[in-house]
């Protein structure tokens, strides 16, 4: 199995138990609050090996059961989010380690030195369980309005509109 297939089976483990399903690389599902939900991996288009975690909430369900995340009212690269955690690596010498953001597990550079059970676990552990915890945290798009608030630079003007008509206002971005 290859590492990417490693990734994606870890990531299916966790997001298939949480209600998503799954057509491709993209794990989707209708929330509790009628609202649609996409999460995307998706490869570097240069070849590298490399992947990005790409999320999407929708306030409409889609007619034919899948949207891709840029389709969606809020799209978002996953690392903006915050919940994904950093990680220790011990340093070649052995002695120190190094704090790294948890988003480098999907470099090619560092998933490819790892073990399939360690890429398994790190996987599961640091980006798709706090991942999926923040999907269940926000079934709405309203749902997101604190990192929104933190961070408008992620609004476009269209989902300001939308906040706007259910009498939410963003802080101008930056």
């Amino acid at each position: 199995m290859s590492e990417i297939e490693v990734i994606e089976s870890s990531m299916s483990r966790v997001f298939k138990s949480r209600g998503f399903r799954k057509r491709g690389r993209n794990w989707f599902r209708g929330t509790s609050a009628d609202e649609y939900q996409v999460v995307n991996l998706q490869m570097s288009s240069w070849g590298s090996g490399d992947c990005f975690l790409n999320l999407g909430w929708d306030p409409e369900l889609p007619d034919t059961g899948f949207r891709r995340e840029s389709q969606c009212c809020v799209s978002m690269r996953a690392e903006q989010t915050d919940v994904i955690p950093p990680i220790l690596r011990v340093r070649p010498d052995g002695i120190t380690t190094t704090e790294l953001p948890g988003i480098v597990l999907l470099d090619s550079e560092t998933y490819g030195a790892m073990s399939p059970q360690q890429l398994t676990e790190d996987i599961a552990a640091v980006i798709a369980v706090p991942i999926a915890d923040l999907m269940d945290r926000t079934s709405s798009v309203l749902g997101l309005l604190p990192i929104l608030v933190e961070k408008p630079w992620i609004a476009s003007r269209s989902l300001r509109a939308y906040l706007a008509s259910r009498g939410h206002e963003l802080p101008p971005s930056r």
